[in-house]
């Protein structure tokens, strides 16, 4: 009989412990979701300030007060640290548990502003002589692929000269993606716009590195030395 009460008092203490540590792992986990959040939303606030100030220094560029240089300097360096912030924003959504809703808001917001930031550009091409080639990349998360790494890899060796947006192509809570998918008419993914020039399902280094060194060659009035490397590398 004794050992019978000992054996429950043993179960009940096993159960409550069990009890406290999976409360416990909420807890823990809960708080870490927020902080993420919290850190999410401050990445969004300070990239939609950076596109502000480009914006403002844009409608100064007529009164002399900006030059074109600077200008597209700083919209590289925006869309560089655009795209690195949007890897963990994105991470951060993906392990989302108790606010999946509010991460999907403030992916909206980042795809808005990264939006922004390429109208910005275009309306900057505008303004100053055409400075770099805009690329538009739409991936599909459930699906692999090497086609981000090809861009990366192309990012690396035209530099400036190549601003990257990415967007992903099924985040149909953002409206303006599919806006943008049916203004370029694509319908098959991974696609890739290299200006006005439109690439559906994967592309190879070699097809985007031509597209590429020609819209180059097209601005300048001359092929760039690395391309002309890089073509022989690919023959």
């Amino acid at each position: 009989m004794v050992e019978r009460k000992l054996s429950t008092k043993k179960y009940l203490i096993a159960f409550v412990l069990t009890i406290i540590i999976f409360c416990g792992g909420i807890l823990v986990g809960s708080l870490l979701e927020n902080a993420q959040l919290k850190d999410a939303k401050q990445i969004t606030l300070n990239e939609k300030v950076n596109l502000q100030s480009l914006q403002l220094q844009q409608s100064y560029m007529e009164s002399g007060l900006a030059d074109c240089k600077t200008l597209n300097k700083i919209l590289e360096t925006n869309i560089d640290e655009l795209t690195k912030k949007m890897g963990i924003v994105i991470d951060y959504e993906k392990q989302s548990f108790f606010n999946e809703d509010e991460f999907n808001l403030q992916l909206r917001d980042y795809f808005l502003t990264e939006i922004q930031f390429l109208l910005t550009s275009q309306e900057i091409d505008k303004t100053c002589a055409k400075d770099s080639i805009k690329v538009i990349y739409f991936y599909d998360e459930s699906a692999a692929d090497t086609q981000g790494q090809i861009l990366d890899y192309l990012k690396k060796v035209f530099g400036s000269e190549v601003l990257v947006f990415s967007f992903n192509s099924g985040f149909n809570q953002e409206p303006m993606i599919n806006v943008l998918l049916t203004s370029y008419k694509i319908e098959k993914f991974p696609a890739v716009v290299v200006d006005d020039q439109v690439f559906q399902g994967h592309t190879s280094v070699e097809v985007l590195m031509k597209t590429i060194c020609n819209e180059i060659n097209d601005i300048k009035g001359e092929m760039p030395k690395k391309c002309q490397t890089l073509f022989k590398n690919y023959k």
